[in-house]
C-alpha cells in the first residue's frame, strides 16, 4: 500500500498534468461524497480527499481540448445527465492505484473526474456516482 506522502504525490502530480485553467464547480453541478474534503488546486483545479484515511481522492477539472478521437482500448462510451455523450477511463497505475475516470464535452469545454483508490480497496459507489455527475448547472 502505497505511503501517504507517495499518494499525495501522485494527485498532487496529476492535477499539474491535467493543465487546468478553470475552476470546476463553476460549470458542473457536480457533488462529492459527503465528508469527503475539498481542496482548491492553485492551477485551477479541484481535488477532494475521502477521510478515511484509505488514501482515496477525487480530481477535476475543467480545459479547453474537446475528447480525444484516440480511444485506448479500456476506455468505454457511456452516457451521463439524461443521455449526455461521456467515456469512462479505468486504469491501473502503477500496481498500486486504480484511476477511474469521466470526460465529456460540454460547449467548447472538456469536463473531466477522475476517482484515485488504491488497487486493493473497493471502490466507493458514491464517488463512483460522483464522477459520472458532470451535467452542466441549471441543465435539467
Amino acid at each position: 500500500m502505497p505511503t501517504r506522502k507517495v499518494a499525495l504525490l501522485t494527485v498532487l502530480s496529476a492535477v499539474v498534468l491535467l493543465a487546468c485553467n478553470r475552476s470546476f464547480t463553476n460549470d458542473i453541478a457536480f457533488q462529492a461524497p459527503p465528508g469527503w474534503v475539498y481542496s482548491p488546486v492553485p492551477s485551477g483545479g479541484e481535488v477532494w480527499v475521502k477521510g478515511s484515511g484509505l488514501h482515496e481522492s477525487i480530481m477535476a477539472q475543467s480545459v479547453t481540448n474537446p475528447l480525444p478521437v484516440h480511444r485506448e482500448p479500456e476506455w468505454k462510451d457511456i452516457s451521463i445527465c439524461g443521455g449526455h455523450r461521456a467515456v469512462l477511463m479505468v486504469k491501473r497505475h502503477n500496481q498500486d492505484q486504480i484511476w477511474e475516470g469521466v470526460s465529456t464535452d460540454w460547449g467548447p469545454r472538456r469536463y473531466m473526474a477522475v476517482y484515485v483508490r488504491p488497487s486493493n480497496v473497493s471502490p466507493d459507489p458514491q464517488a463512483e456516482a460522483a464522477i459520472r455527475s458532470l451535467c452542466l448547472k441549471n441543465t435539467p
